[in-house]
């Protein structure tokens, strides 16, 4: 397939090099480590969307060659105010609550009826267990946060 060209305003590509930043963000953190090629090819891509919209001028000026990355990324005052980091933020604080619950109720399942009798249950079984449980933790972290949450540490860690 040959190359494709689109137009785009300054606007729309300001966005779209926000989302590129956002993905690469992303990527660094959850696929550091990868050996995968579609995660080098998406950030070979995501690199050539900075590059472009660092040559509109007045995207550039929001922009700088990151020396840690080797590329054109925004600068750290464009990011502490731009939308893609408040997207950002809130799929973090998302992930941290759902992992939280899901990984409470799990333990709170275990803890109450033995690692054996979780492992002896069958699929549909276990999930409406746990289902239960994240509702009731679900409801007590909206309501609450972590105020009324508990945790105990062992002596040698606390």
């Amino acid at each position: 397939m040959g190359k494709l060209t689109i137009e785009l305003s300054e606007e729309e590509l300001r966005d779209l090099a926000e989302v590129s930043a956002m993905t690469l963000t992303i990527l660094g953190h959850a696929m550091n480590e990868s050996r995968d090629p579609k995660v080098d090819a998406w950030h070979r891509l995501l690199v050539d969307i900075l590059k472009a919209a660092h040559a509109v001028p007045g995207i550039a000026r929001d922009m700088e060659m990151n020396p840690d990355c080797g590329y054109w990324f925004f600068k750290h005052a464009y990011v502490d105010r731009a939308f893609y980091s408040d997207v950002l933020d809130e799929a973090r604080d998302a992930t941290f609550w759902e992992e939280l619950v899901a990984r409470m109720a799990a333990q709170s399942l275990a803890e109450s009826i033995g690692t054996d009798a979780v492992d002896a249950m069958n699929p549909e079984e276990r999930s409406a267990r746990l289902s239960s449980m994240e509702k009731a933790l679900w409801d007590e972290v909206t309501r609450h946060g972590i105020d009324r949450l508990f945790f105990m540490l062992p002596p040698e860690e606390s």
